[in-house]
């Protein structure tokens, strides 16, 4: 029997009413969860608190095949990496005098399958991460990650997500239900989803959703990069990113908010449309205001061929950053 957990059944309040408390952004829910559990200390795993015991627990029951599907897209991809970002830089290092050989790998933890943590985005209003975390408490003067003293760590890093991303996962196959509506778009291109779209999509998978979800959607980017020439690939990276994505707008924030999700991840380079449409970002409300993970670039064509050959849309999932101390962003594991 799960343990009970005060993040078992919250009820937040409604968008309009936010921020939670006085002084804080527009929008933001900081100090909430502290106020749930009576903790201290500033929280720092926002919305992956609602993966609590009994969720992992009920989320359990999704596992009726035994099925595996890893959602990893290989760390090379995409070549070359995006936004001027170091991509997977792999050499092997061989042991003189001995048939050993190491692995070893440099890379932007921006590029490839991610995790966005609380520390990789600020509030474009105030500079401010999750939970009022400024930029000065991450960077020295001359722009280089703080140091503290040896056992302490900076607030927000990545490595508090370990073992967390555990629970029920969703996956609104936008891509396919596109196909069969007649809907034409490339992925590659600046494609706007609506909250209206993913709720068709929803009814169309007959799926229900619940609070504490992980949520993933499928795009396609992925599945364009893998058919599209050297060419193609190499024009879109060095360029403007133009890319599909889910819209800007405050109806999709809306139906973000109101779905209480604690996690979301999509196979694209941006959980939003790219370009962007408003001066803000999704990223604004789901990292630093409301503290929910986004997860990126995720290859997500097996668990969507499954899903469609099942008829069934929802599945145990477990994900993981790299356990890297003050980290900002990883790849998952």
């Amino acid at each position: 029997m799960a343990s009970p957990s005060p993040f078992d059944d919250v009820r937040f309040p409604e968008l309009d009413e936010l921020p939670f408390q006085k002084g804080s952004p527009e929008g933001s829910i900081w100090g909430f969860y502290e106020s749930i559990s009576g903790a201290s200390k500033p929280d720092e795993l926002g919305s992956l608190n609602l993966l609590t015991p009994r969720r992992i627990l009920q989320a359990k029951d999704e596992i009726k095949i035994g099925k595996v599907c890893s959602l990893n897209w290989v760390l090379q991809k995409p070549s070359p990496a995006g936004f001027r970002r170091m991509g997977l830089q792999h050499r092997v290092f061989k042991w003189p005098q001995r048939y050993v050989c190491d692995d070893e790998i440099q890379m932007n933890t921006q590029c490839g399958s991610q995790w966005d943590g609380f520390r990789h985005w600020a509030f474009y209003k105030t500079g401010q991460f999750y939970n009022g975390m400024s930029l000065h408490d991450l960077l020295d003067q001359d722009g280089n990650l703080l140091q503290p003293p040896e056992g302490e760590l900076l607030q927000n890093s990545i490595h508090t997500f370990q073992g967390k991303i555990v629970g029920r996962g969703v996956l609104i196959d936008y891509m396919d239900y596109a196909r069969s509506n007649g809907i034409s778009y490339q992925p590659n291109d600046q494609h706007l989803i609506s909250a209206e779209d993913l709720n068709k999509c929803i009814e169309h998978q007959g799926v229900k959703l619940e609070q504490g979800d992980i949520l993933f959607v499928r795009m396609g980017w992925v599945d364009w990069y893998e058919h599209a020439n050297v060419e193609e690939r190499v024009k879109t990276q060095k360029g403007p990113l133009n890319a599909v994505g889910v819209r800007q707008t405050m109806e999709e924030v809306k139906w973000l908010w109101d779905h209480h999700f604690a996690a979301v991840a999509c196979d694209a380079p941006a959980f939003e449309a790219r370009p962007a449409t408003q001066e803000w970002n999704l990223h604004d409300y789901l990292l630093a205001l409301w503290g929910t993970p986004i997860g990126e670039l995720f290859d997500l064509e097996d668990l969507a061929q499954t899903c469609k050959d099942l008829g069934r849309y929802t599945f145990f999932v477990t994900s993981s950053p790299l356990n890297i101390l003050n980290g900002i962003a990883s790849p998952p594991k």
